[in-house]
C-alpha cells in the first residue's frame, strides 16, 4: 500500500486547482463571445428598426405635406385664397391637440 503524504496531497490539490481555473476561464471566454454576438445582433436588430421607423415618418410627414398643399388648392379654389392656409392649418392644430390631450390622458391614468 502506497503512502500519500501532505506534498502529494498539496500537489494534487494545485494540480485541481490549475485544472479549474483553466476551465473557469475557457467558460468566460466562451460566455463573453456568446454575450458579444447576442449585444451585436439586438443591437444591430435595434439599428434597423429604428432607421425603418425613421423612414415612415418622413414618408408620413411627405405624404401631410401632399395632403395640406392638396386641401390648400382646394380651399383656395372655393374661398379666398388668403383665407385659404388658415383651414388647413387649423385643421393640423386640432389634429395635434388632440393627440397632446390624449398623451396627457395617458399619463395620468398609468399607476
Amino acid at each position: 500500500m502506497s503512502k500519500v503524504t501532505i506534498s502529494d496531497f498539496t500537489i494534487a490539490l494545485f494540480e485541481l486547482a490549475e485544472a479549474e481555473g483553466k476551465a473557469l476561464r475557457q467558460s468566460i471566454r466562451l460566455f463573453l463571445t456568446e454575450e458579444r454576438l447576442a449585444l451585436e445582433e439586438t443591437a444591430f436588430n435595434s439599428g434597423l428598426s429604428v432607421a425603418l421607423v425613421g423612414a415612415a415618418v418622413l414618408s408620413l410627414l411627405i405624404a401631410l405635406g401632399f395632403l395640406s398643399w392638396g386641401l390648400y388648392g382646394l380651399c383656395a379654389t372655393y374661398i379666398s385664397p388668403l383665407a385659404a392656409p388658415f383651414i388647413p392649418g387649423v385643421l393640423w392644430l386640432a389634429i395635434s391637440l388632440l393627440f397632446l390631450w390624449a398623451a396627457g390622458r395617458r399619463k395620468k391614468n398609468e399607476p
